[in-house]
């Protein structure tokens, strides 16, 4: 269930801090955005798998949750939740594309049940 988006990543590191895996859902979702979504998308997983965090603007804490949220600002308004898990992994959980000033609830809904499911299984 849950895959790498080997086709989008950045050239690996042998000093990365975490190491990012997309859920099979977020992997689909990736497939029907443009090629410059998808790019901008990469480089900022990058950033967050050689840092080990992102800063505002490329990422944000989702307040009163234990998600995170990848923002890609520049080449499209999606966001892609995230949860750090076990030992250096760190897992995108779902994604949208943002239309809202706020999270809508269903979307918030979508990875709180996803967040549930992975912690379920011990994946964090």
């Amino acid at each position: 269930m849950v895959k790498q988006l080997k086709s989008f990543q950045m050239p690996a590191s042998p000093d990365k801090k975490k190491h990012f895996r997309l859920l099979g859902r977020v992997k689909d979702f990736f497939r029907s955005q443009s090629p410059e979504v998808r790019q901008e998308f990469d480089a900022i997983v990058w950033k967050l798998e050689q840092y080990g965090y992102l800063n505002y603007p490329y990422g944000e804490k989702v307040e009163g949750e234990d998600l995170f949220a990848i923002r890609v600002i520049h080449a499209g308004n999606v966001r892609v939740f995230y949860v750090y898990g076990r030992d250096d992994l760190v897992y995108g959980i779902h994604g949208y594309v943002k239309k809202t000033e706020s999270i809508p609830a269903k979307e918030m809904k979508q990875a709180r049940k996803m967040l549930k499911l992975l912690t379920q299984r011990g994946a964090l």
